[in-house]
C-alpha cells in the first residue's frame, strides 16, 4: 500500500524515544483530535510524464522520512508528522519555529477545506487556482491519508491527480511557495524524498510506474479510496510506521507488541 524505502530514504523507521513521546502526547490529549478535511492536487503533463512540485517553508501535517544510508550521519527520525519538528525545530513561534535552521519541504498545491467549498474535490481545485493561477481541467481521486491519532492537529487529506485547462500554465502566485518546477515522479522522490511527507512521497513512487497521463487516470479509476491511517508499532526496542492491512498493524493508536 505504501513504500517502505525509496533510494536512501526510509519512510517507516521511527525512533523508539519519539514513539514514546507520541504515546505520552496522545495520553495527555485524552482522545484523538478530529481530523479536518483537506486536499492536495498532483498536476500532470507529458511527454514524458511530469508532476508540478512546489517548495514551501516547512509546515505540513505529515512527517518526513529517516535517512537510511551508512555513508551519512544518523538523523533522528521525527516523532511528529508536522514538519515543524524537523532538524532542530523545538517549537512554534511567530514565524513557525523558534530553534534551528529554517527548513523547507516539497509538495503539491493544496490546503484545508473551507465552508464554502462544495466538496473536498473543489478544495483541491481552489487551492490550485490560488497557489498557481491555473484552472484544473480533469481531476481524479488518487489516495486518502489521515494524520495519526497522536498529532494535536489532524487532517483527512484527499490527494488528487489532475490536468490543467487548455492555455493555463501554473506559476507561483502567492507569497508562501518559494520555488516551483515540473519534474519526473521518480526523480522527484529520489531527489527530494527527505523533504516530503510520506503520503506525497508514496504518491510520487506510485506515479513513477506510469508513462502517460492516460495511464494514470485509468489507474485512478481502480484505486481504493479507503482512508489510510498510519500507526506506530513498538517492539523489541524499535518502532515503525504500519499501515492498515499490513502485518502488525496496531488495533490502537500506539501499541506495544
Amino acid at each position: 500500500m505504501s513504500i517502505q524505502r525509496y533510494g536512501k530514504w526510509d519512510f517507516r523507521a521511527v525512533e523508539a524515544a519519539s514513539a514514546a513521546r507520541a504515546l505520552a502526547r496522545l495520553q495527555e490529549q485524552g482522545a484523538p483530535a478530529e481530523p479536518e478535511r483537506a486536499a492536495a492536487v498532483v498536476l500532470l503533463r507529458e511527454a514524458p510524464l511530469r508532476v508540478f512540485l512546489l517548495r514551501h517553508a516547512a509546515k505540513e501535517p505529515f512527517g518526513l522520512p529517516a535517512i537510511s544510508r551508512a555513508d551519512l550521519p544518523p538523523v533522528t527520525v521525527r516523532e511528529r508528522w508536522a514538519h515543524l519538528d524537523v532538524d532542530g525545530y523545538g517549537g512554534q513561534g511567530s514565524q513557525g519555529h523558534v530553534n534551528g535552521p529554517r527548513t523547507v519541504q516539497y509538495g503539491f498545491p493544496g490546503g484545508r477545506h473551507k465552508p464554502d467549498d462544495p466538496d473536498v474535490a473543489m478544495t483541491g481545485a481552489r487551492a490550485v487556482e490560488e497557489e498557481t493561477g491555473a484552472l484544473v481541467a480533469l481531476q481524479r481521486a488518487w489516495a486518502r491519508w489521515v494524520t495519526p491519532e497522536y498529532e494535536p492537529v489532524r487532517f483527512d487529506s484527499w490527494i488528487y491527480v489532475a490536468t490543467l485547462a487548455e492555455g493555463f500554465q501554473p506559476r507561483i502566485r502567492v507569497r508562501e511557495p518559494e520555488y516551483a518546477t515540473w519534474i519526473g515522479p521518480e526523480q522527484a522522490v529520489c531527489q527530494y524524498g527527505g523533504q516530503m511527507s510520506m503520503p506525497e512521497a508514496t504518491t510520487l513512487a506510485e506515479l513513477a510506474r506510469y508513462s502517460t497521463v492516460g495511464e494514470v487516470f485509468a489507474a485512478a479509476e481502480q484505486r481504493d479510496m479507503s482512508p489510510v491511517l498510519p500507526r506506530v508499532a513498538v517492539a523489541g526496542g524499535g518502532a515503525k510506521l504500519v499501515l492498515p492491512g499490513e502485518e502488525g498493524y496496531p488495533s490502537e493508536a500506539l501499541a506495544r507488541a
